[in-house]
């Protein structure tokens, strides 16, 4: 699976996040497992597309691949959450995100809809 150097990026920054919330949060395998799945469906979601496609954007309201994936290291790196909603909401978090990621994808690749570059 060919991934970008962008794409590569912002992956890494997303497992190091999802590392430290595991150690953090003391997830049990469950919701480590949880964590693997989101990466795993967001380096599907950038495999084989360029960098430009990565940070492309369908509109100037909507978030590129490129921020999607930004969003949800930042998000997962802070644990302002952790404590109110417990590590739950972080795996939900990111397969709302995946699912964001993957809908970005489908119109890019099917033809969907113009993006913005």
């Amino acid at each position: 699976m060919e991934i970008s150097l962008r794409a590569q990026r912002l992956l890494a920054e997303i497992e190091r996040s999802h590392g430290s919330l595991i150690e953090e949060s003391n997830a049990d395998d469950v919701a480590s497992s949880a964590f693997r799945s989101i990466h795993e469906a967001l380096t599907a979601g950038m495999a084989g597309l360029s960098d430009e496609q990565v940070i492309a954007t369908p509109s100037a309201e909507e978030w590129s691949m490129a921020e999607v994936a930004e969003h949800v290291a930042e998000h997962d790196r802070t644990y302002i959450e952790l404590e109110r909603y417990g590590v739950g909401h972080y795996v939900e978090h990111g397969l709302e995100h995946a699912l964001q990621l993957w809908r970005l994808r489908s119109m890019l690749v099917d033809g969907a809809q113009h993006f913005e570059g």
